[in-house]
C-alpha cells in the first residue's frame, strides 16, 4: 500500500515512508483538504556544514522538524503531506542540519509535482489566478514559479567570476555521456556558480575559455580534491589562483589508511589470538578517534579487559601489540593533529619524520602524493577558513 501512495504522489525518494494508518480530513484555508502524514530519515554520508564524511558515526540524530508540503490535488481536493524531517548534528563542528529529499526544491514548501503542473499551465492561455486556483498555491507562487523557470532560459553572464572558487565533481545523470559531471561555486557564500556535463580537461577548458583573461585573473583561490586535471585547468586558466587541496580530504585519507591496516593486522591475528581480534574489532572507534579526546584519569571496567582501564589505556593496549599499527597511528594523528591546529611548520616535519618508518604501503602512497602537492597543501593551512565542505554537502 505504501508502494501505492508513492505511484500516486509521484514520490520517488525512497528516504520517505508514508503513515498508511494515518489519513485526516480538515479544513484549511476554507477548504475541505487532505492530510498525509509521513516521516524523512537517513544516514547522512557526511555533515552538510564542515563537509567531514560519516564514516565513524561523527553525524547524529537530533530530533526532526515537522514541514507541510503541497501536493498535487487528490479526487478535486487539496491535498498535503504533514513530513517529518531528521534532524542531525555532527560531533565535529557541532553543527545542525535538516535531512533533504528531492521530492521538493531546498528551502521550498511546494512538491515538484505541482512546480510542474504550474509550468505546465503556464504554457496555455491561463491567467496566473487560474493557475493558482487548480494547484493550489497563492498567484506569487506562481509568478516565482514562472520566473525561475524562465531564468534557466537565459545565457549565462562570462563578465565575473567569484574570487574564491570550489571545485567538485557528481555522478552524471543517463542523459550525459560522460561518467562525472563538474560542478563549482563561491567558496565564501557557497552559491553555485554552474555546472558542467564533464570533468575531463578539455570540457572544463572549452567552458573557462569563455571568460576573459582579465576575469579569470581576478580568482584568487580555488578549492579542490586531489584530482591532476583541476590542477592543469587552474594553473592554465587562472594564473593568479593559489590551489588549495581540501583539508576533509587530506585527513579523510589518512583515517581510511589506518582503519584499513588495522583490518590488515586483525586478519593476521584472526585464528591465532581471537581475544586480540575481538578487541580490535570492538574498540576500533578509539583507534580512530582524535587522542586528545581520549580519557586518561578515570577508570572503569571494559569489556573484554580483565582490569580496570580507561579508553587512553584501550588504546595504549592496542598499539603495543604491533609495531607498524602503532607507527600509522601516530603518524595519522599527528598530521590530523597539525591541520586541527593549524600548524604547518609540524605537518611539514611529520612528513619528514614519516620517511624514517616502517608504515604500511597504503599509508606511504598517501604521504608520496601529499609530498607531491605539497606546495597546494601548504595553501590549506594559508586559508584555513576555505574548504570544500559547502559543495560535499550540496552534491551529497
Amino acid at each position: 500500500m505504501n508502494h501505492f501512495i508513492q505511484k500516486t504522489f509521484q514520490l520517488k525518494d525512497p528516504n520517505i515512508t508514508i503513515d498508511m494508518d494515518r489519513v485526516e480530513e480538515q479544513h484549511y484555508k476554507g477548504r475541505l483538504s487532505l492530510f498525509y502524514f509521513g516521516t524523512l530519515t537517513y544516514v547522512p554520508k557526511a555533515c552538510e556544514c564542515c563537509g567531514i564524511v560519516n564514516d565513524a558515526y561523527q553525524v547524529v540524530k537530533n530530533g526532526t522538524r515537522h514541514s507541510r508540503l503541497t501536493l498535487a490535488s487528490i479526487t478535486g481536493l487539496p491535498a498535503y503531506l504533514n513530513l517529518a524531517k531528521q534532524r542531525f548534528k555532527c560531533k565535529t563542528c557541532g553543527q545542525s542540519f535538516t535531512a533533504k529529499t528531492s521530492f521538493v526544491d531546498p528551502h521550498c514548501f511546494i512538491s515538484k509535482r505541482v512546480t510542474q503542473m504550474i509550468m505546465d499551465r503556464a504554457t496555455r492561455v491561463m491567467s496566473e489566478v487560474d493557475i493558482a486556483k487548480d494547484t493550489h498555491v497563492s498567484p506569487n507562487t506562481v509568478r516565482r514559479v514562472i520566473h525561475q523557470a524562465a531564468a534557466t532560459l537565459r545565457i549565462r553572464p562570462t563578465s565575473s567570476l567569484p574570487e574564491h572558487l570550489c571545485f567538485d565533481e557528481f555522478k552524471s545523470v543517463k542523459s550525459v555521456k560522460a561518467a562525472m559531471s563538474f560542478i563549482y561555486c563561491d567558496a565564501i557564500n557557497h552559491q553555485v556558480v554552474d555546472v558542467v556535463e564533464d570533468r575531463k580537461a578539455g570540457s572544463l577548458k572549452n567552458y573557462f575559455i569563455r571568460y576573459d583573461l582579465a576575469v579569470r585573473r581576478q580568482v584568487k583561490s580555488v578549492t579542490i580534491d586531489m584530482y591532476e586535471p583541476y590542477i592543469q585547468v587552474i594553473h592554465r586558466w587562472f594564473p593568479n589562483a593559489d590551489i588549495i587541496m581540501d583539508p576533509f580530504h587530506l585527513i579523510q585519507a589518512l583515517n581510511r589508511e589506518l582503519s584499513q591496516y588495522r583490518v590488515q593486522f586483525m586478519n593476521t591475528i584472526r585464528t591465532k589470538d581471537r581475544r586480540l581480534y575481538n578487541k580490535l574489532k570492538r574498540y576500533w572507534k578509539l583507534i580512530q578517534k582524535n587522542p586528545n579526546d581520549l580519557k586518561a584519569t578515570t577508570y572503569h571496567r571494559f569489556p573484554l579487559f580483565d582490569w580496570l582501564t580507561n579508553t587512553q589505556g584501550i588504546v595504549d593496549y592496542l598499539l603495543a601489540q604491533d609495531t607498524q599499527l602503532k607507527a600509522t597511528y601516530q603518524i595519522v594523528h599527528q598530521l590530523g593533529d597539525a591541520y586541527r591546529t593549524n600548524n604547518w611548520p609540524r605537518f611539514e616535519s611529520t612528513l619528514i619524520q614519516a620517511k624514517q618508518l616502517q608504515l604500511p604501503a597504503g599509508l606511504r602512497r598517501v604521504l608520496r602524493s601529499f609530498k607531491k602537492y605539497q606546495t597546494y597543501i601548504h595553501n590549506t593551512f594559508s586559508y584555513p577558513g576555505l574548504t570544500n565542505g559547502p559543495i560535499e554537502g550540496i552534491n551529497n
